[in-house]
């Protein structure tokens, strides 16, 4: 199969994966809620401890994807998504809840340590953005399309739409499982040959293993700024629809079509993602989309002043931050990839990968410790640290001495290490 075919397929898996995600992710407290009886602190903290327990899962599935190729990873990942939702179905008490949280978590580290390395393998490195953009895309069409198809599966009474929406997002797994496998079928790594390859263009050998990719200042200091950056992704997420139910108390389509917004604001930016980022350092572009985080929760503060002013500040809010996570996701895929070697670009992945489980092991316990002590306090704490991650891009860009590159302008400065792993 050619590469033309297989893109198809790619974004198709994409498109799928996502549509079941957003149909459970924004009710994952809920369901621990309304399904296992569980209180919201133990759910918080049953969803931190399994992201905690998946971190490890990352450096595993980096260190795979240089060895056997990231398409492979990749469906892998898909066969954990589909066991986690049969745990939930199946075994509705707090140990069936994190198990299948864990499953999910190791899901999504193996599916994302993959992502990047995948994409390398089929665009040219002046593509990056364009092709991340375009994945993204189908990435939040799926999500939006899930978020906003949610509702219908509560016809049928609160606890069957819940269970209604593990099953379809079981099903999605499998179906990506499916597409993932035709789509690699008949790929070979160059892996072994690319290891003769020198690790920064500096004439050294490139040391084993994670050993090269750690030694990489640069590359640990954008690692970890990725961290803050992902927690301002996945707090949201997780704190609005119990932000709107929960303390606001609105109507129960809210955090469906709030979601709905601020995935399909991220989806038509992505959609021209390159129009918005190309041409500008992409330190500059993560600092762009932290302003636009720090600006979105500035007026999550309005919400609580009344019914009308709620809905307003949701629906702006959300929207914010959908615009800045068009800027944020196709220059934070873009990153490991121009930096890395060759051979090295899945562990170079999954140093930034583990950036999500970080998050999400502080994330619920984040969210539901302040909003338990108030309306104000998450947004206020997440506000601060969005000022914080700009001057912290700010000052990096320096240091990076440019490695962090120009989007969109990458090939006429790629260093021989930005070379394809994979033909995909």
């Amino acid at each position: 199969m050619n590469t033309a075919r297989r893109r198809p397929l790619l974004l198709a898996a994409m498109l799928i994966d996502t549509l079941g995600g957003g149909l459970l992710t924004p009710f994952e407290l809920i369901y621990a809620l309304q399904i296992m009886h569980l209180s919201l602190p133990t759910a918080g903290a049953i969803l931190s401890v399994a992201a905690a327990a998946g971190i490890a899962v990352g450096p595993v599935a980096g260190a795979a994807v240089d060895r056997i190729g990231p398409t492979r990873i990749a469906a892998l990942a898909n066969a954990f998504g589909a066991a986690g939702c049969v745990s939930l179905l199946f075994w509705t008490t707090a140990a069936g809840y994190a198990l299948a949280s864990f499953l999910i978590t190791v899901h999504m580290r193996a599916f994302w340590g993959a992502f990047t390395p995948l994409v390398s393998s089929i665009a040219e490195a002046h593509e990056l953005e364009k092709w991340f953009g375009r994945l993204r895309s189908a990435r939040f069409i799926g999500l939006a399309s899930g978020e906003g198809l949610s509702g219908l599966a509560f016809i049928g009474g609160q606890q069957t739409g819940l269970r209604l929406l593990v099953v379809a997002d079981g099903i999605s797994y499998l179906v990506t499982l499916a597409l993932l496998l035709l789509a690699g079928r008949g790929v070979r790594t160059r892996s072994a040959h690319a290891a003769e390859e020198p690790a920064f263009g500096d004439g050294e050998q490139a040391r084993p293993g994670y050993r090269a990719a750690l030694a990489d200042r640069v590359n640990l200091a954008f690692a970890a700024l990725n961290v803050a950056a992902t927690l301002l992704l996945i707090a949201p997420v997780l704190a609005l629809p119990v932000f709107a139910l929960e303390r606001l108390h609105l109507a129960t389509w809210v955090p469906g079509l709030m979601a709905g917004l601020m995935t399909t604001a991220a989806a038509t930016g992505s959609l021209f993602s390159i129009r918005l980022v190309r041409g500008r350092r992409r330190l500059r572009n993560l600092q762009i989309a932290a302003a636009l985080w720090a600006l979105s929760f500035g007026v999550f503060l309005f919400a609580p002043l009344g019914s009308a002013i709620a809905l307003i500040s949701l629906f702006t809010g959300a929207l914010l931050l959908g615009l800045g996570e068009a800027f944020y996701a196709p220059t934070a895929d873009a990153i490991p990839a121009a930096l890395a070697p060759v051979h090295l670009q899945g562990r170079y992945a999954a140093i930034h990968q583990m950036a999500w489980g970080i998050s999400e092991t502080i994330a619920p316990a984040l969210v539901a410790a302040a909003l338990a002590t108030g309306s104000d306090t998450l947004w206020v704490i997440l506000a601060a640290i969005a000022v914080a991650t700009i001057a912290a891009y700010r000052l990096l860009e320096g240091p990076s001495g440019g490695r962090d590159g120009v989007a969109g302008l990458e090939a006429a400065t790629a260093a021989p290490s930005a070379q394809l792993v994979e033909v995909v």
